[in-house]
């Protein structure tokens, strides 16, 4: 009876860690060197995210919306709240960084150079590449 119990036991375990690690909101990605199509629609346009960890994953985000920010979450790239400055951006890749609870940011980048406007203020540029880096305070 009780190895019964134990491997009842070990195979709730086994069932649990397997759903966990396989479980992920965030959008299939890949290296910068292999970027993955994510989308549809008849523009497209680089993106990347620079984790907390400086790990860098690229997409190749299509679209036939007309900004960045409207683009990146149709597609489950970011996610933010409403305020009168435009969209705060709070999660990118499913990664929270929000200045009153972590002491983090996200600095959105235009062509390796920080954005002067917000994302979702952000035309679409063609050959523009576009970035979201975590940034510590």
């Amino acid at each position: 009876m009780k190895a019964k119990a134990i491997i009842l036991l070990l195979t709730a375990i086994l069932l649990l860690t397997a759903a966990c690690g396989s479980a992920s909101n965030a959008p299939e990605s890949s290296s910068s060197s292999n970027p993955h199509s994510i989308g549809e629609g008849a523009t497209f346009f680089p993106f990347e995210v620079t984790d907390s960890e400086g790990i860098v994953t690229s997409w190749h985000v299509h679209t036939d919306m007309t900004t960045v920010g409207e683009a990146l979450t149709e597609v489950g790239l970011i996610e933010g709240d409403e305020s009168k400055y435009g969209l705060m951006v709070i999660y990118v890749y499913g990664i929270r960084a929000d200045f009153n609870e972590d002491g983090a940011w996200w600095a959105f980048y235009i062509n390796d150079e920080m954005a002067l406007a917000g994302v979702d203020s952000t035309e679409i540029e063609e050959g523009a590449t576009y970035a979201f880096v975590y940034t510590p305070a």
